[in-house]
């Protein structure tokens, strides 16, 4: 799974009315030469701007039973292992969050019925409630309440200060790697408040996704220890936890590759933020080398929650003999998909080529065989990376499967079937592809071995599935956790597909401007190597649209922004190089002794609310 930055709805209670002019967000460089841009791009036809409601994101049901009992261990398992401890920063897989957010807590974060409420603040600013004014300049101020008395794990208050330096350090040429890039944080022209805790960001423009920012709260105090450009290598590592600064409920002692990780209650937290007994004297992260063997180890008692499964783990778990009221398994946001690499495609066989074949994939995919195949039919198709049920939804027809058409499309651009059965492009490329997917989870592997069949057969395109490891050495680790020669490496770019699921937030753009944006190409020395722009996806309407949505508070204008990029998605004659297959069911499981445990389908993942768990 893959984590896309923690999105939650900047403009949940902003009015259409509250400003209604657009600024764009300054591009720290221009759009980097050595993305191609598809020949051609099909821009919807401008529509009528919907009328959009503020919906309501921070009336939640969750109200936490009191803790009735203390002390023990706490065993939490999973079968994915984490990147590293910079979640959100220099890394961004879902269990990295779920491993290191109860150490590293952020401003503001997402309840399990996707509600919005503060974690280190105490407010949740928005127009509505005067905690965003709009200024005379045509920029805006945003007031944060950190929570009073606050202290690090070492003691330190936490401050204005930390917020304001966080500006600076994200800011500074010596960044590389950072997933966020400078998106908002270039906006802010300082933090005042000092060593208190009211504190006011002062935004020269607009920014739709402010409350996406200090996601996590980094200390400052710790970030100046070194420079900016060996904090990735020197700051928050796995052989030397204890060395870092905290400001969670649990922080982390030793880390043992592939078993678990040790955490003990941050002794801070509880005295200064929570003011109360940790329900647990330690807790563990227990990593499993796949699913079959969390379920088992689940069932035999070795762990008191089990997390990271779907709908393709229903029918094991529904055999295992686990009570079913231990098994929660909800719908939500992630969505599994495949993501083609544009700039490896383009290279191999121009741009031209790369069009054409990506336009034709479109309509080769047999969505409906794959769910029935890989998923037993336990979800539904989808051709939008959009859930549906979000406000900013635009039901855009998917295109039909359709085989002819793709043949013909790739006749028509001058692919050939060589002798051997497979493709060749006009520049004289066999279109032979390396198909990347984790080596934990066999339905992946199983999907992508009967994609490659199904185009083998239908188009002549070769699919070689390599299974690697997620996180150490494998898929996920980001530009400066990985060598750039890592097979499969998604930052690096080392592959031409790949399979695995996004784990969205709930903000239309925090949610994926830094993922389709063409400057965010993390492979662009000029932009610190940022961003989670993986496909390297390169179309100027994209941007345009990404852009205006990013610099406005009015939602009316950010509804009509995201109607134009899902159109852009979902078009084929777009050649967006993402394919999305299916929904998931999040599923988790809990022992019958577990309290305040709540399933959590965004990228906030199932530990959001460790602090209230308790076991009776």
């Amino acid at each position: 799974m893959r984590n896309r930055l923690i999105g939650l709805l900047a403009a949940a209670a902003i009015v259409a009315s509250a400003c209604s002019s657009s600024t764009s967000t300054p591009s720290a460089t221009p759009t980097p030469a050595a993305t191609p841009t598809p020949a051609t791009t099909a821009v919807p036809t401008p529509a009528p701007s919907p009328t959009a409601a503020a919906p309501d994101l921070t009336t939640t049901t969750y109200k936490p039973e009191p803790v009735g009992k203390t002390g023990g261990k706490l065993v939490m398992a999973e079968w994915q292992e984490p990147s590293s401890v910079w979640w959100n920063v220099y890394d961004n897989s879902a269990t990295d969050v779920e491993a290191f957010g109860p150490a590293m807590w952020q401003l503001w974060n997402v309840t399990g019925d996707m509600k919005f409420y503060g974690q280190l603040a105490t407010n949740v600013p928005t127009t509505a409630n005067g905690g965003v004014k709009m200024t005379s300049s045509g920029g805006m101020d945003v007031t944060i309440n950190l929570r009073q008395g606050a202290n690090w794990s070492d003691g330190q208050p936490i401050t204005c200060d930390d917020l304001a330096y966080e500006v600076t350090w994200f800011m500074d040429p010596g960044q590389v790697g950072n997933i966020q890039g400078t998106n908002g944080w270039s906006l802010i022209t300082g933090v005042d408040g000092g060593t208190g805790t009211n504190c006011v960001a002062h935004f020269k423009s607009p920014f739709e996704p402010y409350l996406t920012l200090w996601s996590p709260v980094l200390p400052a105090h710790y970030l100046k220890t070194v420079s900016v450009a060996d904090a990735p290598n020197k700051l928050y590592q796995a052989k030397n936890l204890t060395a870092g600064v905290y400001s969670g409920p649990y922080i982390p002692t030793t880390w043992a590759a592939g078993a678990e990780i040790d955490l003990v209650p941050n002794k801070q937290f509880w005295t200064t933020i929570k003011k109360a007994t940790a329900p647990f004297d330690s807790v563990v992260f227990k990593y499993y080398g796949s699913s079959a063997d969390e379920i088992a180890g689940f069932k035999n008692g070795e762990s008191d929650v089990a997390m990271n499964f779907n709908h393709n783990d229903l029918a094991s778990l529904n055999s295992s003999g686990i009570p079913a009221a231990q098994i929660n398994a909800i719908n939500g946001p992630t969505y599994e998909q495949n993501s083609w690499n544009w700039a490896d495609l383009t290279k191999k066989f121009g741009a031209d080529g790369a069009k054409a074949l990506m336009t034709a994939l479109k309509y080769a995919y047999d969505k409906n065989r794959i769910i029935q195949q890989i998923t037993g039919n336990t979800v539904e198709s989808t051709c939008n990376f959009n859930l549906p049920t979000t406000w900013w939804y635009d039901n855009v027809p998917c295109p039909a499967f359709d085989v002819a058409k793709a043949q013909s499309i790739l006749s028509t651009a001058g692919f050939t079937k060589g002798s051997d059965g497979i493709l060749v492009a006009p520049n004289g490329t066999k279109v032979e592809l390396l198909a990347c997917t984790s080596a934990t989870r066999q339905y992946r592997i199983d999907t992508l071995t009967l994609l490659a069949s199904m185009l083998q057969q239908s188009l002549g395109v070769k699919l070689n599935v390599t299974p690697v490891p997620s996180t150490n050495g494998g898929m996920f680790p980001g530009w400066t956790q990985a060598s750039a020669d890592t097979p499969c490496n998604l930052t690096h770019g080392n592959f031409d597909v790949a399979e695995f699921a996004w784990v969205p937030g709930i903000d239309p753009v925090g949610n994926i401007y830094t993922t389709y944006l063409s400057t965010y190409d993390p492979s662009n020395a000029a932009t610190g190597h940022a961003g989670n722009n993986e496909i390297r996806v390169n179309i100027p309407a994209l941007d345009a649209a990404l852009n205006d949505a990013n610099g406005t508070v009015d939602l009316t204008k950010v509804a009509a922004d995201m109607k134009t990029v899902q159109e852009l998605y979902v078009n084929p004659e777009n050649a967006f190089p993402e394919i999305p297959l299916y929904f998931w069911k999040t599923v988790l499981l809990t022992g019958s002794n577990m309290h305040n445990v709540v399933n959590n389908p965004t990228n906030a993942t199932n530990t959001w609310n460790i602090e209230d768990w308790w076991r009776s």
